[in-house]
């Protein structure tokens, strides 16, 4: 469970040692190869500093490398003896294991549910089985309370706490509770397990560990019997949940340390996240926590006490310290030379970086060198490497009916604010939101099922449009022009089943995003909507499909699928291409060119498995790829190609081609076997098919997963659509979204340009090394938001980085350099202006308090340029560094 002795001080050692290491220098249990730069060495010791006290915010900038200090903390924590809960979002647990093995810890698949909390009780695995209070790091999803208990639930879903109150009765008192044996609800063998585990462990170690003691005996006096036996005590904010919670929490034992990831997520007391970190973690005094936030505060002042809590901290000063400093931040904004509002300000700064120094570790990219670079040579604001470049939609060039409906929205957003229909509601939402007019827009094309997750995430309350409907004409004269305005918007939008590929704001996203296609840059899209940005994607691939055929350049289909003619159909209209249109013709070009493809295909497919495994004689790091090759070369020798079935050489093959770029030469062993790690990689988490847990795969696990690969392959190298441009949505399975991230990270692969739902693509992903431009599709106006959006891309190591770079040593002209690109759509003279200015503000607010940009660059003040640059250097700075620029 958690070791007596334990202490933070031996911690700070610890990671002032891993700080100070010279590069190859062993550390205690630390890999060779892995490396810390200086800001993540400096962070270190900050850290170690300050845990001995209390909790600490590593609020590093979006793409910083926060996962890897905050691994190199772990691997401290458990080289002292202690034990570390790791909070991550869903999504993510592959990508943190990944980091974890790299800084040599070993942890368990992330815990999602609590069946395989369960599991880990199993009965036939006794000789393998470890609890999870016997594992050292743990890593647990932030939904994993999301539990839907009620009346009709199965015993084993609930039974834990009854179970632990009862063996803790026999411990204590030596005896069971009345009528336990005879009760038929109780009695499933992994939750019994569980418990006399849980009981047991807190036994051996009261004597050094009293606290598991004292937390049982307030769980069974808290917990009724029998009536702890009703299902439906255990729903969501009834009695008895929270004690389900902690008993769960016990078996997974008392953590030293707590990382929450993301931490800025499901703020409110009543989310799932919070849920796990107060009721379900249990901790001791000397327990600390670790957030992990780009934005701890990003609307709201009192979003600092919320940030301040996840890591144990009560500071009810800190909203007042930060309003007050807010307001003298727009003071000396609106008066620079005001010598009085200068020093009100330094004052006012150094005050709010005091109150939040002891527990807040922030580095932005101010200290990048390729950002500094950029500042020196070109002569601009530090922070001006990001550009923000409006894609304006003008309303007059419009036709009539999208004229009508851009005024229908610009209506809403007015009538709207004080409608108290359903549709109206969630309209005014969506604007609360930061969605502008195209999203006003988009509404009706909104889809129940696809579009639910994302507006719970926005907190947007999902409605029907029939329940819109039904309080519609009660007299409510609001009510009657909100649903007026509706219906103006409904016709054009479904005046005929294309009418999404005629949009405005689509075609306007089109302009921009094929413009930057032929500069070489790929693209990356936000958006909300998913029809919408299907729509947006096959309309792109429809023009990258004719351009093909008119330049001779192959095109991965054969023909058009049923679903992407109409985007075809679209697409030589606004192509103005001549001639008339006609499928069975284009399907014939189709195939012709698909077959010369094919006959390409075939020439690389020769000599491939040979060729691979010359590559993996040299691959002496992963087994688990060696093992997979072995099982790929076994299932092509063993069945050749199986009729009407997934032909494993035909989708290796093809998946590999599209991971390299186009070359006259075939390309080397080393380089293919390259690829095929990569390849597997992205098909599968890292332990997954490892069933007996050794760590490696045998020839049977090897099998039995290349199977399972192989199907994965059938259905994303099978597709019937073009991959131009891919769409990434709630749906979307995670081994798609790791192939995705793996062919657009790759500059000459398709997808060339890649349209991600918010809240699928802004948070965890790395999506930088082939891309430098961001386009907002539905500009939200929480800074927090665009600031994740952003940092998809904004990351260390990143394409824009090695253009910058490049430019710099061939001597560019300074104005020439490349920058990273925020491209949001705005309607021209409307509501998204006004959305847009709101972000701005909001933006300015959040570098204020974080990026040390006080006086953003875009306003003009003539003459007071040293002015500015004084006000700037007085910004609160929160680097281990202290670096000023």
């Amino acid at each position: 469970m958690i070791r007596a002795n334990f202490d933070w001080s031996k911690v700070a050692d610890h990671l002032a040692e891993v700080a100070n290491a010279k590069p190859g220098m062993p550390v205690a249990g630390l890999p060779e190869n892995w490396q810390l730069n200086p800001g993540q060495r400096m962070s270190l010791c900050a850290i170690g500093e300050r845990l001995p006290n209390n909790g600490v915010v590593i609020a590093d900038e979006v793409g910083m490398g926060k996962t890897r200090i905050a691994v190199a903390v772990a691997r401290s924590v458990q080289a002292c003896g202690g034990r570390v809960a790791i909070v991550v979002p869903p999504g993510l647990g592959f990508q943190w294991r990944d980091e974890l093995r790299d800084g040599g810890l070993e942890a368990p698949l992330i815990l999602r549910s609590f069946w395989q909390y369960l599991a880990a009780w199993e009965p036939e695995r006794t000789e393998d089985r470890t609890p999870w209070f016997k594992e050292s790091v743990v890593l647990i999803s932030h939904a994993f309370t999301n539990w839907r208990l009620g009346t009709s639930s199965q015993p084993w879903r609930w039974a834990l706490l009854p179970e632990v109150y009862a063996q803790w009765r026999k411990r204590r008192d030596g005896r069971l509770p009345r009528n336990y044996r005879s009760n038929d609800r109780l009695g499933d063998a992994w939750v019994q397990r569980a418990a006399m585990d849980i009981v047991d462990s807190a036994h051996a170690v009261s004597s050094t560990s009293p606290r598991l003691q004292q937390l049982l005996d307030e769980l069974v006096e808290q917990t009724p019997w029998p009536g702890a036996l009703e299902a439906g005590e255990y729903a969501a904010n009834e009695r008895l949940r929270p004690w389900l919670e902690r008993a769960v929490g016990l078996g997974l034992g008392l953590f030293d340390l707590i990382i929450i990831d993301e931490a800025h997520k499901s703020r409110g007391s009543a989310s799932g996240l919070s849920r796990l970190m107060e009721g379900v973690l249990q901790t001791t005094d000397r327990t600390r926590r670790v957030a992990m936030t780009a934005t701890p505060v990003e609307l709201d002042a009192n979003q600092w006490q919320g940030t301040l809590g996840r890591i144990g901290v009560a500071r009810n000063d800190i909203a007042d310290l930060v309003k007050g400093f807010a307001e003298t931040v727009r003071r000396v904004r609106c008066t620079p030379s005001s010598q009085e509002a200068r020093e009100l300000y330094r004052t006012t700064a150094r005050t709010f970086e005091s109150a939040l120094e002891p527990y807040l570790i922030r580095r932005d990219k101010r200290e990048e060198p390729a950002v500094r670079s950029f500042h020196q040579y070109s002569g601009l604001p530090i922070h001006t490497y990001r550009h923000e470049l409006e894609i304006l939609v003008d309303p007059t060039t419009l036709s009539g009916p999208w004229k009508e409906t851009v005024c229908a929205a610009e209506a809403l957003s007015l009538v709207t604010r004080h409608a108290d229909d359903p549709i109206g509601k969630r309209l005014r939402l969506t604007l609360a939101s930061g969605h502008g007019i195209a999203a006003l827009i988009h509404q009706v094309t909104r889809d129940e099922e696809l579009d639910g997750q994302q507006e719970q995430e926005n907190g947007i309350e999902v409605e029907t449009h029939e329940a819109a409907e039904d309080t519609v004409g009660d007299g409510d004269k609001r009510l009657e022009r909100a649903a007026w305005w509706r219906n103006v918007i409904t016709r054009t939008a479904h005046a005929s089943d294309d009418a999404l590929l005629n949009h405005p704001v689509l075609l306007s996203a089109i302009d921009a995003i094929e413009t930057s296609h032929k500069q070489g840059e790929k693209v990356l899209v936000f958006g909300r909507f998913t029809r919408p940005l299907q729509a947006l994607v096959n309309l792109l691939n429809a023009r990258e499909l004719w351009r093909c055929l008119r330049q001779g350049l192959p095109w991965p289909q054969s023909k058009v699928p049923d679903d992407e003619w109409p985007a075809v159909q679209a697409a030589h209209r606004q192509l103005g291409l001549a001639g008339r249109l006609d499928r069975s013709e284009l399907d014939t070009r189709l195939d012709l060119q698909y077959k010369a493809l094919e006959r390409q295909r075939e020439r690389f497919r020769t000599d491939l498995i040979d060729n691979i495994g010359c590559g993996m004689d040299a691959q002496t790091v992963h087994r688990r790829a060696v093992s997979l090759f072995s099982a790929f070369r076994n299932s092509v020798e063993s069945t050749g190609s199986i009729p009407d079935g997934p032909q494993p050489l035909v989708l290796v093959a093809r998946a590999i081609q599209e991971l390299l770029p186009a070359a006259s030469e075939a390309p080397p062993p080393e380089r293919l076997a390259e690829a095929f790690t990569e390849l597997v990689d992205a098909l599968c988490e890292r332990d997954e098919g490892d069933d007996n847990g050794d760590g490696h795969l045998d020839p049977t696990e090897a099998d039995a997963l290349w199977t399972v690969l192989v199907q994965r392959m059938n259905d994303e190298y099978n597709r019937a659509q073009g991959g131009f441009a891919r769409l990434m949505y709630g749906g979307t399975r995670p081994d798609t979204r790791r192939l995705l991230q793996l062919a657009f990270n790759r500059q000459q692969s398709f997808p060339r340009v890649l349209v991600a739902q918010s809240m699928v693509g802004r948070e965890g992903l790395n999506l930088h090394r082939a891309c430098r431009i961001v386009l907002l599709l539905h500009p939200e106006w929480n800074p927090g938001v665009v600031e994740q959006q952003i940092g998809r891309v904004d990351r260390l190591g990143s394409h824009w980085e090695r253009l910058c770079t490049e430019a710099i040593a061939k001597g560019c002209a300074p104005h020439e350099l490349p920058r990273i690109e925020i491209r949001p759509v705005i309607f021209k003279g409307t509501y998204d202006e006004k959305n847009w200015e709101v972000l701005r503000e909001r933006w300015d607010d959040l570098r204020a308090q974080l990026h040390g940009v006080i006086i953003p660059h875009r306003e003009a003040y003539p003459g007071m340029q040293e002015l500015v640059d004084e006000i700037n250097s007085m910004a609160p700075n929160f680097s281990p560094a202290l670096l000023r620029s």
